[in-house]
């Protein structure tokens, strides 16, 4: 039998498993806030590095404090060994953890370029094993505007071009946290999911609306019926 014939497969077959979902927007905008809407709250683990963990007080969320690589480190080998209970995990945020990371390169590289260079070899496997694990993720990142293009457009902030224009790829999820105003005066929330108004957005998963509700158990149930429908 041929390779091919073998190995091959019907395109209707792969779906998404997991979420694996980046979220960026401005400071004040909601991104801790959604780690208390995944459809699985008693086994959400959120992994804090901004020490902003007050919006979520009024929520009985598993929540662990990282203000090291060391400690980033020990979470990770924690969960990528499989011998927890959690099914949903959020980082807040990766742009803080890569500020982290460039502030020790920094320290320890006299010439920036090598400190940027490193930086962004050590985020790269970061995010790589953390989209590898076997529960849903999501990230949160700083917002930033890109101006070294003729078109400014918006998008996660990290630091160093390199990682802000491969960071994304990694996702099957990039969503700007958007906020706005109805007719009423009250302020709503919406992730983005189409690279409109010049921001960057992308959704591997077709048929979402251009703005959804900022609530991870409606996105997660979107995603399902998707699967299922297809």
């Amino acid at each position: 039998m041929s390779f091919i014939a073998e190995r091959a497969t019907s395109t209707r077959e792969h779906h998404v498993d997991r979420l694996k979902v980046l979220v960026y927007g401005s400071a004040g905008s909601g991104k801790t806030f959604l780690a208390s809407t995944t459809p699985d709250p008693k086994h959400t683990l959120v992994v804090s590095a901004e020490a902003g963990l007050l919006t979520l007080n009024d929520f009985d969320l598993t929540a662990v404090d990282v203000h090291t690589l060391g400690e980033v480190g020990a979470v990770l080998n924690e969960l990528s060994g499989g011998s927890h209970p959690f099914t949903w995990v959020v980082i807040d945020s990766l742009s803080e953890i890569c500020e982290v990371c460039l502030n020790y390169e920094l320290d320890n590289n006299r010439d920036p370029r090598k400190a940027y260079g490193e930086l962004a070899k050590r985020m790269t496997a970061f995010v790589r094993q953390v989209r590898e694990l076997p529960i849903n993720v999501v990230m949160t990142c700083k917002m930033d505007r890109d101006t070294s293009a003729i078109d400014a457009f918006i998008t996660p902030g990290l630091p160093g071009k390199t990682l802000q224009k491969d960071v994304p790829h990694f996702f099957d999820f990039v969503f700007p946290l958007r906020t706005f105003t109805d007719d009423e005066g009250r302020v709503r929330r919406a992730l983005q999911t189409q690279p409109v108004e010049g921001y960057v957005a992308k959704s591997r998963v077709s048929g979402l609306e251009t703005f959804i509700d900022a609530d991870l158990t409606s996105l997660f149930n979107e995603i399902t019926k998707e699967r299922t429908n297809g």
